[in-house]
């Protein structure tokens, strides 16, 4: 069975030692399944370097950027949503400070029963 590893985080997240970690900590929840899925926004920061560092190891990931010039501000919401609805079995979230659209996906995470992993730095 394949595992659904959804991804949020902040656009000015950088600190790739805890990436590496939460990375890692997920696949062990996945039963280190060599067919678990990192899904994510495709935007910059947490989720291009959570992206890259899957996909260095081998794993797959599926991307769903936000249709900005279709939605306009609605955009990271409606995709977030989105993601959401497709379905994970665990959020990883990377806020920052506000990051209103990590901690929107996180609300809708939790709403959707998805169990949420908050690696924000204290």
């Amino acid at each position: 069975m394949t595992r659904r590893i959804l991804v949020t985080g902040s656009r000015d997240w950088t600190n790739e030692a805890i990436m590496r970690s939460a990375l890692g900590d997920a696949w062990l929840r996945a039963g280190q399944s060599d067919d678990a899925i990192l899904v994510h926004g495709a935007a910059r920061g947490a989720d291009s370097l959570a992206a890259r560092l899957w996909e260095e190891g081998g794993f797959r990931t599926e991307a769903y950027p936000a249709r900005w010039n279709q939605y306009g501000k609605a955009a990271g919401f409606i995709r977030n949503k989105l993601m959401v609805d497709l379905g994970a079995d665990e959020c990883i979230a990377f806020p920052l400070g506000i990051s209103r659209g990590t901690r929107s996906c996180m609300t809708l995470a939790r709403a959707a029963g998805i169990p949420v992993y908050d690696y924000e730095p204290n």
